[in-house]
């Protein structure tokens, strides 16, 4: 489970730390910075999905990977870095990326990757790096992790759990004229290939708005059941009307199934005319119904298309969809962005994960901070009384977590107050 993000110099980021939780918010105007933090999450991603052993491209590209994403006002001899932390049952891992210009290099650009792995029996950490003592532009950490004499079998294993994690990470910006697009006919047909290797491939599919939805849904439906039927289960929690789909081939679509109430009588919709907010729903059932589901979702804009008062259904089925494992840590995690008050009230018991974000126009900086410390610091000025707050304390962590009723954490936002 990821427990923290830090991202440094990318774009309107010049230093931003969250915690994450299983569903962590961002909220803010438009411009603020929100997109782009969920974008420099992606872009180490997807550096480190290339530092894969056997990925035949594992160099670092000043022009591809460095200068389009640096913050403009950063020095040039600031790198760009993210880190994060994770966890499981079994330990905990620290990683960091950096990437800096070097003019030594044909590309100019270098990077620098370091982990940490603690186990939880261990109280010792043990660290690798690469790139530290001889400048180097090539992904080369997972590689020098593997052969490693120094590292045990159970530290690289939770290496490799933690890398795998990382991979399987995937921001959507899900757009509904995509998500309800014709299917085009050869898309995700059988080829004998390796199903596991294809569930892999989904999230990465599915596009960044949505515009495969109809087709791998069509694919899971006739070559995945399972993954049908647990998808079918999710999608009926939001409307028990909803039968499911069918392939209509004259008109190269899915048809969407409901039962209305009229004895006898299946009543089928075309995608286009389904509404926005139940397609979105779909797709992210999708998702969560795959046999390894995605470790992290991201998801913009998460209001849209969605009527203000069907808000709450679909964050509490969010919730739901984050199940706590025996252990204590979430199999899927969401971070969301919103300019919405609907979606920031659904939060008021868990103001600590939510973290408002604006942009300062002088520095061209996102200022990122988190509500619950935000809201501290109005009841301790006296901008909120204290007899309009309760206070509650973890038991686990003894964090203070501050609450208040869903529309005056509204009201705060429509006020300016916060954000």
């Amino acid at each position: 489970m990821f427990k923290q993000i830090t991202l440094e110099n990318f774009r309107t980021h010049k230093l931003t730390t969250i915690e994450l939780y299983p569903v962590t918010l961002l909220i803010g105007n438009n411009n603020s910075g929100k997109t782009n933090l969920l974008a420099g999450i992606q872009h180490f991603c997807n550096l480190v999905k290339r530092g894969h052993p056997d990925h035949d491209f594992r160099s670092v590209s000043a022009i591809g990977d460095l200068y389009p994403h640096k913050y403009r006002l950063a020095k040039n001899e600031e790198p760009m870095s993210f880190s994060i932390l994770w966890n499981d049952e079994d330990g905990e891992i620290n990683y960091k990326i950096e990437i800096y210009e070097n003019e030594q290099f044909l590309n100019r650009a270098c990077c620098k990757e370091k982990i940490i792995i603690k186990l939880a029996n261990n109280k010792i950490p043990k660290e690798v790096d690469s790139g530290y003592n001889q400048p180097t532009n090539i992904l080369e950490l997972r590689e020098k992790i593997q052969s490693d004499p120094c590292l045990d079998e159970k530290e690289k294993l939770i290496c490799t759990l933690f890398f795998a994690d990382f991979d399987n990470t995937f921001s959507y910006h899900f757009q509904p004229t995509f998500l309800k697009d014709i299917i085009k006919e050869g898309q995700h047909k059988d080829n004998d290939s390796n199903n596991d290797f294809e569930h892999l491939k989904i999230p990465a599919d599915l596009g960044e708005t949505g515009e495969k939805f109809q087709s791998i849904l069509r694919y899971i439906k006739e070559k995945e059941q399972p993954i049908y039927s647990s998808f079918i289960a999710k999608m009926r929690t939001v409307d028990t009307s909803f039968i499911g789909v069918r392939y209509d081939p004259n008109r190269s679509s899915l048809i969407w199934e409901f039962d209305l109430g009229r004895k006898g009588n299946i009543e089928e919709f075309m995608p286009e005319v389904v509404s926005d907010g139940f397609m979105k729903i779909a797709a992210i059932s999708l998702l969560a119904s795959l046999k390894t589901p995605p470790a992290l979702i991201m998801l913009e804009e998460i209001e849209n298309g969605i009527n203000p008062g069907n808000i709450q259904q679909l964050m509490n089925w969010i919730w739901q969809t984050t199940s706590i494992n025996e252990y204590g840590f979430a199999t899927t995690q969401f971070i969301l962005t919103s300019h919405s008050p609907s979606v920031l009230r659904e939060f008021y018991q868990h103001p600590d994960h939510v973290y408002t974000v604006r942009l300062d126009k002088r520095s061209r900086q996102s200022d990122v901070r988190n509500l619950n410390t935000a809201l501290d610091t109005l009841v301790g000025i006296g901008a909120i009384k204290d007899d309009e707050v309760e206070y509650e304390t973890e038991a686990n962590t003894g964090k203070k977590i501050i609450k208040i009723p869903k529309y005056q954490l509204a009201e705060l936002w429509y006020t300016g107050t916060i954000g």
